[in-house]
């Protein structure tokens, strides 16, 4: 018994220390990463980078699946998909449900562990001679941190570092695979997450796949690769049918909000329309230099060698792939909205590390190494001359939650419980979970951004929303200024919060409004509104009898709006979810006049699509009442 243990020690010896050999070195790889990226950061101000507050939107959403058990914004509801980063939402759903990690602190530790995994897997591609290997990544580190927009988006707290990782993982598994022609097909869940890392990334995937499946059948008369690829492509499917579930749609609120349209955009690359191509060639051009991609001038470099294997072709197919979907990412979904760089950083982890792994596999036929290093060199040399200077990120937290901060003053002043707001910046406003939240940035209000240009906005806002605090600057406050604040309905039931007067003034061209505050008059609290009374009422004892009559009572008045009582239940749904009594308000507001409007409210946390007959009873009754209008304009008078 001892000999035979002997002889299986010996057996396994050399596999295990091969083994330990290269998850040590993979470490390693991983703490040269991170020593790189955090000198290169203490040079940057946080103020420019970090804890992005679109970052914190998407975070948000799972904290409020967690807190309040529907993925939405607003602790009263709607569903709403105001995300694009599937992976880093649900990541932070598990964090978060785990451990309640706060947003700065998750974006600190995401960036720290994800730019290790960075450095740790990209150092497998070096496995076969480690000391070259860590000389290349110590090079490719350097390229990376002189790439500015990749540097500080990749350490925002936003999705960027997750999708870094796993492009980078993908290109990985899919050159193993082909080198080796062995297939592992659990590892197509990697490609699935980089599929889903942002909704778009999938444009990014799918001709990897492709590109891998053809090249498996051909060097290797094999399906396998095919049927890799459709597992990933039926992982991606059920995930989007998930979200049709879930959601209602699967366009989501962020493509409505920032009037994303694919076909659109296809159809303008069609018919050659001039502003079109301009826009979109400079965003090309912007990714192009961002990101280092002249230095795909190496790959030329391939040309002369007289030896190619089908791995390197494979390899280099996939990159040239990565490079061109990431130059045609403003061509099918317009500019990125923070920065024209931001959504496509994964082309500076394929120019800076992909690009010196192919060059060094190329070397390795004729064992040329030393070449190797050179190339990187010169490629640092170019990136460190052609580096574009530090700028700040849009948009701090910082800032965003001085806002917060006097909203809660303002409602805790007139003792106003859940209070709805409206602002344009969602991210650290809707983390607290302490108001609801009338989004005017579009993203976290299915209704504003599907009634952007529409003019039954401002009916919206004022008759059935009706924020009770509002807070606009800078440009928003121009954009907003003719639908919103210069309707008269604005001064008439608002009042200045801040020390400005309430009256705005149009925006004169540059004009950059500052910060102003305002509240509405029905809920001060010695208003004596019917809509206070209710408040304090419900706050006295949160009952569902107490709404029915003051529904009752407000409805006997035929021409009356009674949104209010709504409203009023839509600020306590979670407390009146908790009491059981749930069911009683939605058999109260289907005797509503405004039954559509007030069932979504009540109903939003369980039906993705509340809202779509909610913006099919507002649109109607402003296109009724301006049709009546029209007809009798002594009405109007």
């Amino acid at each position: 018994m001892i000999n035979r243990f002997l002889k299986y020690r010996r057996s396994i010896t050399p596999a295990y220390s091969r083994f330990l050999g290269d998850t040590s070195y993979s470490v390693f790889c991983g703490l040269v990463f991170v020593a790189i990226f955090y000198a290169a950061y203490s040079f940057i101000p946080v103020d420019f980078y970090e804890a992005r507050d679109d970052g914190v939107i998407t975070l948000s959403h799972a904290k409020n699946w967690v807190d309040y058990g529907f993925i939405g914004l607003n602790p009263s509801g709607e569903r709403v998909e105001g995300y694009s980063a599937p992976v880093q939402f649900f990541l932070y759903t598990i964090v978060y449900g785990l451990l309640r990690v706060p947003y700065d602190l998750f974006a600190k530790v995401q960036t720290v562990g994800f730019t290790f995994l960075l450095g740790s897997i990209s150092g497998l591609f070096f496995s076969d001679n480690k000391k070259l290997g860590l000389i290349v990544l110590s090079l490719a580190g350097l390229s990376l941190v002189n790439l500015t927009s990749f540097l500080q988006w990749h350490g925002s707290g936003m999705e960027n570092p997750i999708t870094h990782v796993l492009f980078i993982s993908s290109i990985y598994i899919l050159f193993r695979s082909t080198k080796t022609g062995s297939i592992d097909y659990w590892k197509s869940i990697i490609l699935f997450l980089a599929s889903i890392s942002r909704l778009e990334s999938v444009i990014h995937i799918a001709p990897l796949l492709v590109i891998f499946s053809v090249h498996g059948f051909v060097a290797h008369r094999s399906y396998r690769a095919l049927k890799f690829s459709f597992l990933v492509f039926v992982l991606w499917a059920l995930f989007h049918f998930w979200r049709f579930w879930y959601f209602g749609d699967l366009m989501p609120n962020t493509a409505y909000a920032q009037e994303i349209s694919v076909l659109g955009n296809l159809q303008d690359l069609v018919s050659l329309e001039p502003g079109f191509l301009k826009d979109s060639f400079l965003s090309a051009f912007l990714i192009f230099v961002y990101h280092g991609g002249y230095l795909s001038i190496f790959l030329l470099y391939l040309l002369v060698l007289k030896r190619k294997d089908n791995s390197l072709a494979f390899l280099v197919a996939i990159t040239s792939s990565l490079i061109l979907t990431g130059l045609l990412n403003p061509v099918l979904f317009g500019p990125s909205r923070l920065d024209p760089a931001r959504t496509t950083t994964q082309v500076a982890v394929v120019i800076a590390i992909v690009i010196p792994v192919i060059i060094y596999l190329a070397e390795q036929q004729d064992r040329r190494f030393w070449r190797v290093p050179a190339f990187c060199a010169a490629g640092l040399l170019i990136l460190s001359v052609a580096r574009i200077e530090r700028y700040e990120l849009c948009c701090s937290t910082r800032g965003f939650d001085v806002i917060r901060s006097t909203f809660d003053l303002a409602g805790r002043a007139e003792s106003l419980p859940r209070p709805t707001v409206s602002n344009p910046d969602l991210g650290v406003m809707s983390w607290a979970k302490q108001f609801n939240i009338v989004d005017l940035g579009r993203l976290g209000s299915p209704i504003v951004a599907k009634l952007k240009t529409d003019p039954a906005l401002a009916d919206y806002f004022f008759d059935y929303a009706a924020p009770d605090l509002i807070e606009s600057h800078d440009n928003w406050t121009c954009y907003y200024f003719e639908a919103l604040f210069a309707d008269p309905r604005f001064l008439e039931r608002y009042e200045s919060w801040d020390e400005g007067a309430a009256q705005i003034e149009a925006c004169d061209e540059g004009e950059q409004p500052s910060s102003r505050f305002w509240i509405r008059r029905a809920i001060l609290a010695d208003s004596g509104s019917d809509e206070r009374r209710l408040i304090d009422a419900l706050r006295e004892d949160l009952s569902a009898e107490t709404l029915r009559r003051a529904l009752a009572a407000c409805q006997i008045q035929a021409e009356r709006h009674c949104t209010y009582v709504a409203r009023t239940a839509f600020r306590f749904l979670p407390e009146f979810v908790d009491a059981g009594q749930f069911s009683d308000l939605v058999a109260i507001f289907q005797t509503s006049r405004t039954r559509e409007f007030d069932l979504y409210l009540i109903n939003g946390r369980y039906d993705g699509q509340a809202h779509m007959a909610a913006i099919d009873y507002i649109t109607r009754r402003h296109r009724n009442e301006i049709a009546i209008q029209r007809s009798n304009p002594m009405l109007h008078d």
